[in-house]
């Protein structure tokens, strides 16, 4: 069984944003995205959707590079309804290769929705329960 259906990733690009950095901050985070841009004027709405296995490898890796697992593992239970995890990550953050879980910025968050299943199994492969920094899942 597959860990997920697809992965899609959204934000707002404002007029002082660039659509290509935005782009490389979702990339640096979600792999083998394929984007839609819409616009509504004021800020145009990016979004990337992937069913490519790959496309949490990059999470798997941040997280435990940036020793968060346990971080990252109460963000994906608190944003966890039916069968989409819905986390949200600093946009400039994730530009320099970062995952970072306070939102505030006045740029918006970049939003990662998982579509999965199964996700009790997606949570404990991509963010295992730890004990002391190692995972105990």
């Amino acid at each position: 069984m597959e860990l997920f259906e697809e992965v899609e990733v959204e934000a707002y690009v404002y007029p002082t944003e660039d659509i290509e950095k935005v782009k490389r901050a979702m990339l640096n985070l979600v792999r083998d995205l394929e984007f839609e841009a819409f616009d509504r004027g004021d800020y145009v709405i990016l979004t990337g959707k992937t069913k490519s296995r790959k496309a949490l490898s990059r999470l798997y890796e941040l997280f435990r590079g940036q020793a968060i697992l346990d971080t990252a593992r109460s963000f994906l239970e608190e944003g966890y309804f039916g069968e989409e995890i819905i986390i949200r990550v600093n946009k400039q953050a994730a530009y320099a290769g970062v995952v970072n879980f306070n939102e505030e910025s006045p740029l918006g968050p970049i939003t990662i929705i998982i579509r999965t299943r199964d996700p009790g199994k997606l949570m404990k492969w991509l963010a295992p329960r730890t004990k002391d920094g190692v995972p105990i899942e």
